[in-house]
């Protein structure tokens, strides 16, 4: 095999790598598992047996902890197998797109250069060389929210998980100086980031639910996930402050939580539903601005198609329309998402 084969058997790789990549990530929406799943099924079994039996040793070595009963664990074990399952998966279908983005820019660049030489031909090889990783990485954006929808609960389980052991560490709050570690860090840090991973996800999760079909809200589950959420952020708040009786209460609050997950009482959560209207809010915002980002990228790389055929067919009349074409770009852009620093925008 010469050397060309050799590269596009890389572009090829790349290509439908990328190709499988988008296409499966919907499928983990449907209530079967896939097939990946169905390969790695049975090291997530493992692996979540593993991880309840140390969970159960460190709730036993706890001066606080007061061991979940049955019930709470074999929810929590079987959550942990959907998404140890799921996350390596996704990992795995990562792996090779990721792996071969940088040799196919490679084999793009190497031809675009033995091509016929032209003016514009050292842009279109930097072009080539980057296009590959940056195509990758819109696909990984877009699909990474999209490989999680089917068990939504799993995330939240499992950052409520993550903000349980790491609340179950003792706080080191004995003699007058710091550790010798460097860099230093408070001995609340991890557990502050897990409870605000834990807020992060149920708020996400209220997100979802706030027009799961497009059209019908879902108000009180929405109040419900978005208390939770203002709730669990209040409990982070009192373990930053490093006090022991704050993390004391953040670790019994969090075996409550536990248990409300898994008997699917979320209206037991947080009394107050303050945040639901904000929420929703929010999500429309949101979607209105994805909207303009989708419309404004089509039309920069329509209008940048159309600039390149002109400056590849006449030097004088292509640096004229790439200019124009450039201007009309920029003020689409700071029009319509507001980029500009004056008082209206945002």
């Amino acid at each position: 095999m010469t050397k060309g084969d050799y590269g596009g058997l890389v572009v090829a790789a790349w290509t439908l790598s990328s190709l499988l990549l988008v296409t499966t990530a919907t499928s983990q929406s449907n209530s079967d598992r896939t097939l990946l799943e169905r390969l790695w099924w049975k090291w997530a079994t493992d692996q979540a047996r593993e991880r309840r039996a140390d969970l159960e040793r460190k709730i036993a070595t706890s001066d606080h902890a007061r061991r979940p009963d049955t019930h709470t664990l074999n929810y929590l074990q079987r959550d942990d197998i959907l998404f140890q399952a799921s996350q390596r998966v996704f990992r795995v279908k990562l792996r090779v797109p990721a792996a071969t983005a940088v040799p196919a820019g490679l084999v793009l660049a190497i031809a675009v250069a033995s091509g016929k030489p032209h003016e514009w031909q050292g842009a279109f090889i930097v072009g080539a060389l980057l296009w590959p990783f940056v195509f990758t990485l819109m696909i990984v954006q877009l699909v990474a929210k999209q490989g999680m929808q089917r068990w939504t609960t799993e995330i939240v389980t499992a950052r409520a998980r993550g903000a349980y052991e790491a609340l179950l560490k003792p706080p080191v709050t004995l003699g007058c100086e710091p550790p010798n570690a460097f860099p230093f860090r408070a001995p609340q840090v991890s557990a502050v980031e897990a409870l605000e991973g834990l807020a992060a996800s149920l708020e996400h999760y209220a997100l979802q639910r706030a027009l799961p079909d497009g059209r019908t809200p879902m108000p009180q589950v929405v109040a419900h996930y978005s208390s939770a959420a203002a709730f669990v952020r209040e409990l982070r708040d009192g373990v930053e402050l490093d006090r022991p009786d704050e993390g004391k209460r953040a670790l019994l609050e969090m075996e409550r939580i536990l248990k409300i997950l898994a008997d699917g009482r979320m209206r037991d959560f947080a009394p107050d539903h303050v945040a639901s209207e904000v929420l929703l809010k929010r999500r429309q915002q949101h979607q209105v601005r994805r909207r303009q980002v989708l419309r404004l990228a089509a039309f920069t790389v329509c209008a940048a198609g159309v600039g390149a055929i002109f400056a590849l067919a006449s030097q004088t009349l292509g640096i004229a329309i790439v200019t124009a074409v450039a201007a009309v770009v920029a003020a689409s852009w700071d029009r319509n998402l507001q980029t500009s620093t004056n008082r209206d925008g945002t």
